[in-house]
């Protein structure tokens, strides 16, 4: 407590210092902007340094990266009547000027300067000390950001050109340095494998920038998955729009039925593209470019399939009537495909012959032996199915080469490798189908070292490439994105190491959470083969497969269904998938809450028993009620200043579910409690949870219930809308 209210008075010190820095026009810029600079302190060793790098072209390296960056940052919100007024024009210049032309906004700030330096001078050995560095010091402008506003609001503060200038840079800072931190990141990322850098600032910045402009073709949903990742967060998606509406901007919406809008965005149900009949391609509709469409299906040589002791790929040498398999090996071209756009199918109804002479072709192109596809390698026979995927771990991690299929990628016409050409790549296949699919995840994080996209033409380029290129030449904005789907960096440029590919049951229950699959209970197999070795068909075996093993307590605050009947899991997730929830005012449940990896929270052990950890817990007490059973009805108002005041509406109350769930459980159970994770931190035990997520959702409570206060059931998540929270106690539960 004492250390945080330290952390606090040192933050209002600092910002009343460079709020006294900003009277004089002349010298406002140059004595914030070195104040600033005194807080960050690296001192670089010559060990730590690339030794490629003399001082001319340190400085032409670092210009060279900046010049990447978007000339001029998102915009933020700012008091209407600033620019206009004409007290303002030793800050914009002669005249009243837009965003772009602030002097705290076009340039570059020396600590910024100072960032671009270290992130292309450090060698590889000293990269984990310099990302500490920049992720204190990012987290620290987040929070002069955060506290100038709340001495904003403390205060009655007149000075609203100088407010301007201070929020404008430093959420300028703060955005360039957060780019050059995740370009640092991607940098070590691509040239040495997955390496455990990719540590996510504290998001606390309460400015935000400009909407951005959405092409109807892109699918909401996709988008959605993208930029909810910590890794996009704060991140400037201007020239990603741009991109992408370049590219696509001649394409009619296709997320609904004879719409020309795409999807809502909130849950992958909403959206056509997934079961939508009317929207899903049959199967093996789909025909190479160059097929007029009439060609024959050439299927399965059942006996050969048979006879394949191991993972089963198709042989390149099969006949012209049926196909013939091989084992599959280090030299199997493997595709993965979104089955919704024509590819799909199962081996006793075949494959069109276009599209094997494509693969055919591609495979002895590659030098490869075999090819493996689920539309001919997983039959429809129960046995046989799990047989095959049981497989699909090392069909993937050992492939030589795995192919990227998805429409809209295969639309584009690569004829060349130009870098912005590559970055229009980039964009789409962010926002791809195959991006979103659970299959397609897993495929991918099994076969990151090999990826692959396949263009217009049949013509292919490789992810890693890609990504090298545009990271080297491209655009910074565009290509830190990649971070947020960390699981398509290749995990080691060492293959003996490909096969570390395994991720946490709550990391890839975080990934299934937004991620869709068509068959019932797919998802459960899918997040088994991700988080182990073993295939399990239902949820209870998969964690009761995990008794002895821990968990990260604040990955099961989700509103995921959990295990019905099975006594000491009823806290266990029956599902990755993040499923609709009703809602209504009856309820107040929201329709969806997803839970991330629970990274930094307490961790709890699985016993045969049930879940034991420590938790931060408020036992309900019936004369709490009129504390909390109902909170006051606000509206938030901006004055000219920029202050924002929340304004509370006499006479109405607003009922707190939260509560009224709890209250009704405690008529039936004799012990309630509303439990929240604990941080790893024992000298602050709560959770941070709302800055880790990077969501502003309010406070979040599981409810569990007892007879006897000794053994607890779950009942579920749910927000807490009121300001005033219960107190909090750090208790160890037993949940069964």
């Amino acid at each position: 407590m004492q250390d945080e209210e330290h952390r606090r008075f040192s933050l209002e010190a600092l910002c009343t210092s460079l709020h006294s820095l900003l009277s004089d026009p002349a010298t406002h810029y140059t004595a914030v902007d070195a104040k600033l600079a005194e807080n960050f302190v690296y001192y670089a060793q010559a060990s730590n340094l690339d030794p490629v790098f003399n001082e001319d072209q340190a400085a032409q390296s670092a210009s060279q990266l900046l010049s990447r960056l978007p000339a001029v940052p998102p915009k933020i919100e700012l008091p209407y009547n600033v620019c206009g007024s004409s007290s303002n024009n030793q800050v914009l210049g002669s005249r009243p000027s837009p965003w772009a032309e602030f002097l705290v906004v076009s340039k570059i700030s020396t600590v910024v300067a100072r960032l671009a330096l270290l992130v292309v001078t450090t060698q590889s050995t000293s990269r984990a000390n310099v990302a500490y560095t920049i992720k204190r010091f990012i987290n620290l402008i987040s929070e002069l950001i955060d506290t100038d506003n709340k001495m904003k609001m403390a205060t009655d503060r007149k000075s609203i050109v100088e407010d301007l200038i201070l929020q404008a840079f430093l959420w300028v800072t703060w955005q360039r340095s957060l780019m050059l931190f995740f370009w640092f990141i991607l940098r070590h990322e691509l040239g040495w494998g997955g390496c455990s850098l990719l540590m996510h600032p504290s998001i606390q910045a309460t400015l935000h920038g400009d909407a951005n402009q959405q092409h109807s073709y892109m699918c909401s949903w996709a988008f959605q998955v993208l930029s909810s990742s910590r890794a996009s967060i704060g991140l400037d998606f201007r020239r990603f729009h741009e991109r992408f509406g370049t590219l696509h901007r001649d394409q009619l919406a296709r997320c609904q039925f004879q719409s020309d809008e795409s999807c809502q965005g909130d849950h992958p149900m909403s959206c056509g593209r997934f079961q939508d009949t009317r929207l899903v391609k049959e199967e093996q509709s789909l025909h190479d470019l160059a097929c007029t469409g009439h060609c024959k299906k050439l299927r399965w040589n059942e006996a050969s399939y048979k006879k394949v002791q191991g993972p089963t790929a198709v042989a390149l040498k099969s006949r012209s009537t049926q196909i013939q398999y091989t084992v599959a090996s280090e030299s199997t071209l493997a595709i993965s495909h979104v089955w919704s756009h024509g590819q799909g199918g199962r081996p006793n109804v075949g494959i069109n012959e276009c599209l094997h002479k494509r693969y055919l072709k591609i495979a002895r192109e590659y030098k490869c032996d075999s090819y493996w596809i689920d539309t001919l390698c997983i039959p429809e026979d129960h046995n046989l199915r799990m047989e095959a995927i049981g497989f699909i771990n090392r069909i993937f991690t050992n492939s030589k080469i795995t192919l990227v299929c998805d429409r809209d990628i295969m639309d584009i016409d690569v004829p060349s490798l130009a870098t912005e050409l590559l970055e229009s790549v980039l964009v789409t296949f962010f926002v791809c189908d195959w991006t979103v699919r659970a299959w397609t995840l897993l495929e991918a994080m099994k076969a990151r070292h090999a990826l692959h996209l396949l263009t217009k033409f049949n013509r292919i380029i490789s992810l890693s490439d890609t990504l090298l290129q545009v990271h080297q030449e491209g655009s910074v904005d565009i290509v830190i994105l990649a971070l947020t789907s960390h699981h398509l960096l290749s995990s080691s440029i060492n293959k003996n190491y490909r096969h570390f590919t395994r991720q946490s049951m709550e990391e890839a229950g975080n990934l299934l959470s937004r991620r869709h699959a068509t068959r019932e209970g797919d998802e459960i197999v899918i997040w088994s083969l991700i988080s182990g070795i073993d295939v399990y068909q239902s949820a209870e075996e998969l964690w009761k497969s995990k008794i002895k093993s821990r968990i990260a307590t604040a990955y099961l605050m989700n509103t995921a269904p959990r295990l019905e009947g099975i006594s000491g899991f009823t806290w266990a997730p029956k599902t990755p998938y993040i499923r609709r929830l009703p809602s209504g005012p009856e309820t107040g449940i929201p329709e969806l809450y997803s839970s991330y990896e629970g990274a930094d929270s307490r961790l709890g052990l699985i016993t045969p028993k049930g879940l034991v950890a420590d938790w931060l817990v408020y036992y309900l007490r019936p004369e709490d009620a009129r504390l909390y059973q109902d909170f006051s009805k606000t509206v938030t108002t901006v004055t000219n200043d920029g202050k924002k005041i929340d304004n509370i509406i006499p006479g109405i109350r607003l009922t707190n579910y939260c509560w009224q769930t709890a209250s009704k459980l405690s008529e039936e159970y004799k012990h309630v409690a509303l439990i929240q994770p604990c941080s790893f931190n024992f000298a602050m035990p709560s959770y941070q949870a709302v800055k880790d997520r990077g969501e502003n959702p309010g406070e979040v409570f599981a409810i569990c219930t007892s007879k006897d206060g000794e053994r607890w059931a779950w009942n579920g998540v749910k927000v807490w809308p009121s300001n005033i929270t219960p107190p909090m106690v750090v208790d160890e539960l037993l949940i069964v």
